[in-house]
């Protein structure tokens, strides 16, 4: 199955977008214009006129464009295949993991994590909102720990 962009991405609805902002708040500018999200979770949005990456797998930013009319010509090359990863998606709907609106994919262990990947297995479709504050608030609390640190996660309610 060849995925195509409806697959690959989606704009995140405003309830997600709030989330989104509060959770990562401590990494992202004040004001931002979202431009797309990855089906993997990932927000592209445009801060001036340079378009940037948040990387909610590896609790980053990065600037990928100078312009929104520079990041339309990247999606065509090479870069799209690192940024929106069409074989796992494609992987991902074979297994039968479908998106409903306003969700995307989300991991069971952060790629950060020696055990994460991005394989089927490891990632489930969620609502963004969801996606965002699990992935904001986790790498928010690990931000500051040395590169290969151990951690115990513990889930409460």
């Amino acid at each position: 199955m060849k995925v195509t962009w409806k697959e690959l991405s989606f704009l995140p609805s405003e309830e997600a977008l709030a989330t989104l902002n509060q959770a990562w708040s401590w990494l992202l500018p004040e004001t931002y214009q979202p431009v797309m999200a990855s089906a993997l979770g990932d927000l592209f949005f445009q801060k001036d006129s340079a378009v940037y990456w948040l990387d909610t797998g590896a609790g980053e930013i990065r600037r990928v464009a100078e312009s929104r009319a520079e990041f339309l010509e990247l999606l065509k090359t090479d870069k799209a295949n690192e940024w929106f990863m069409p074989p796992v998606i494609e992987r991902l709907l074979a297994a039968g993991k479908t998106l409903k609106p306003d969700h995307c994919y989300t991991y069971a262990i952060l790629p950060i994590f020696k055990e994460g990947s991005y394989e089927v297995t490891n990632l489930n479709p969620v609502p963004a909102k969801e996606h965002f504050a699990l992935t904001g608030d986790l790498h928010r609390q690990l931000k500051d720990l040395p590169e290969g640190s151990k951690v115990k996660l513990e889930i409460t309610e």
